[in-house]
């Protein structure tokens, strides 16, 4: 996870509040940010989701503010580690990510096992929508560590 700024120093992880169209707001969306000259970008990996949440909430309309963490279950994974991001070395902190996010899709999955014996086909629905981005996750990092 950890990347080199232009300015030389380390990147390090952060959540930063993203305003659009100075109505919408998502807060807690995971950043990658420079102490040194101040620079920040999205993480790559939420990029693209973050785009979607706000298109979603132009199209409602309304002004809101949200939290990326409530929408996307690997960003609240990650928030709920940073603590620990700059205190331990990118490897360790990369294998406590993937375990945390191994301990949340078995979470999921039992939610998913009560809501297919309930017959609760929209909470099955919800629960897939967040498996989605962890499994993502886990699966990308297993084939990156396969090569």
């Amino acid at each position: 996870m950890r990347k080199l700024c232009c300015c030389g120093q380390n990147l390090n992880l952060g959540f930063r509040l993203v305003i659009f169209e100075d109505k919408f707001q998502v807060d807690r969306v995971p950043i990658l940010e420079c102490e040194e000259c101040n620079y920040y970008e999205v993480l790559p990996s939420f990029k693209e989701d973050v785009i979607d949440l706000l298109r979603q909430l132009k199209d409602q309309g309304e002004s809101v503010r949200v939290y990326f963490t409530e929408m996307n279950e690997l960003a609240d994974v990650l928030y709920g580690l940073s603590p620990q991001a700059d205190k331990l070395d990118p490897s360790a902190f990369e294998a406590l990510l993937e375990y945390s996010c191994n301990e949340r899709i078995n979470l999921l999955l039992d939610l998913y096992g009560c809501a297919q014996k309930m017959e609760d086909s929209a909470w099955m629905n919800e629960i897939s929508a967040r498996l989605a981005p962890l499994s993502k996750f886990v699966k990308k990092n297993q084939s990156l560590s396969a090569k």
